[in-house]
């Protein structure tokens, strides 16, 4: 009779665990299999829109919900100081009114390639100490190339390629509608993909490196951040960013730690955040990449904090580890019952 009784609990338990999963099923799907609840994705999706222009192209990406709108602008131009990604935030976005204001603005620019001699063996290139040998100033470019493509039946993949006349630096442009996985990386609907390329460049020396001079532009100071929101919030790793902020609203330059340098993964490193030295009242930081005839990175560019939780929670996981854990404990009860009984 005991036996009959344990055997049923454990039945009851066993169908509540195919309950727990079904109701998880339930609660998270991933149709598009990124990785992200469909749900989130939907609360999150943005509508963008972008205008090519003789000399930029301006990008407008607004929240599609009812409430809680916000608008992100991106402006790329070539500019002769580089090619510069100016981002503006909006909070409180009201497409019917004139009131809704800009409370974050950021730039950042990719203005020269310096090659140069790592003199200290430090990885990082030091105008102080490491021998310069050539430099491709960022400044003449081809005009821009812009493709779009499907995500779902609703959102659309907007690609943008700025390349040199040399074809020698190229910028891989990428702006999504909802989250989607390109190349590999998770990219958000409040950032930008922005995928480096430098080809075949005209080494001038036999044992030199690469340095990517990037100017930081904002009204407040930029800072380092080891970990970056992505990371944080469970969908990219090996991360490293600089960020600025107004009050709550964080601006970033994010990028990967590891480029592809003619097809092998190598480590990146970046130096310490600086005054420019064109414009004193501004930073910039150097990437460096080691030696090789292509080399290819990932950095992104955005606003962190607009996600209230992570999208790869999978609601219903927490109820389906209890009953498992249940089950495996009821399984011991069984067990210690039945080598008594054969005692």
């Amino acid at each position: 009779m005991k036996r009959n009784k344990i055997n049923i609990l454990f039945l009851f338990l066993l169908g509540f665990l195919f309950l727990g999963a079904s109701f998880g099923t339930v609660l998270a799907s991933d149709d598009d299999s990124d990785g992200v609840d469909d749900e989130f994705e939907d609360d999150h999706d943005r509508e963008v829109d972008i205008e090519i222009q003789e000399d930029k192209i301006k990008i407008e990406s607004i929240l599609v919900a009812e409430t809680g709108k916000n608008k992100l602008e991106f402006e790329i131009s070539n500019e002769s100081s580089g090619l510069s990604f100016k981002v503006e935030f909006t909070p409180n976005y009201n497409p019917t009114s004139n009131t809704s204001q800009t409370e974050l603005e950021f730039e950042v620019t990719f203005r020269e390639i310096v090659e140069y001699i790592d003199i200290n063996a430090d990885g990082i290139y030091n105008d102080s100490v490491d021998q310069e040998i050539s430099v491709l100033e960022l400044n003449d470019f081809k005009a821009p190339i812009y493709t779009i493509s499907n995500i779902s039946s609703d959102t659309t993949l907007h690609y943008i390629i700025f390349t040199t006349s040399d074809d020698v630096f190229t910028a891989h442009i990428y702006f999504v509608e909802e989250f989607d996985i390109i190349n590999n990386t998770l990219v958000t609907p409040s950032e930008t993909k922005i995928d480096i390329e430098i080809d075949n460049y005209n080494y001038l020396n036999g044992s030199s490196q690469l340095g990517l001079y990037t100017k930081l532009e904002s009204e407040v100071e930029y800072k380092m951040e080891d970990e970056t929101e992505d990371e944080e919030l469970g969908y990219a790793e090996d991360e490293s960013s600089t960020y600025t902020m107004s009050d709550s609203f964080i601006g970033f330059f994010s990028w990967k730690e590891n480029a592809t340098i003619d097809g092998v993964s190598k480590n990146v490193l970046v130096s310490q955040i600086e005054d420019d030295d064109i414009e004193p009242n501004e930073q910039k930081i150097y990437l460096n990449y080691p030696r090789g005839t292509n080399i290819y990175h990932d950095p992104k560019l955005g606003i962190a904090g607009l996600f209230t939780s992570s999208p790869t929670s999978i609601p219903g996981f927490g109820v389906l580890a209890i009953l498992i854990a249940s089950i495996l404990g009821i399984s011991g009860i069984i067990y210690i019952t039945k080598k008594k009984r054969n005692i």
